[in-house]
């Protein structure tokens, strides 16, 4: 497999630079499985210990984020369904125990009017 280095490299060959100005962007990937990739930029503040590190700062996979962003969307999504379906669950069962009480106090009262 001496040929994967040329085919297929798994180091970065230049970072590109990045201006503080501007938000923070996907710069480089440095992964290549699933929840490995990474979002990199210069940090370019004197005495950092960032700086002293290296000068690069990872921030949290963006992937990693979307599928949280997700996950959390459908979440809500079956929270406010599931809400829903027991505030009609509730509705129903009262008309029912309203109609059966109805019911209830007719029948005693035609039964009263029979004996009667």
């Amino acid at each position: 497999m001496s040929d994967r280095k040329f085919e297929h490299p798994r180091h970065v060959k230049a970072f590109p630079k990045d201006d503080p100005i501007k938000p923070c962007r996907l710069t480089t990937f440095l992964g290549y499985k699933a929840r490995m990739t990474h979002i990199v930029r210069e940090v370019e503040k004197p005495g950092s210990t960032i700086v002293a590190r290296g000068g690069v700062e990872t921030l949290r996979p963006s992937l990693q984020r979307l599928y949280m962003t997700r996950a959390s969307a459908y979440r809500d999504a079956l929270k406010s369904f599931i809400e829903g379906y027991q505030e009609g669950i509730q509705q129903i069962m009262e008309k029912k125990e309203d109609s059966s009480k109805a019911q209830q106090e007719g029948n005693t009262d035609k039964n009263s009017y029979i004996k009667i």
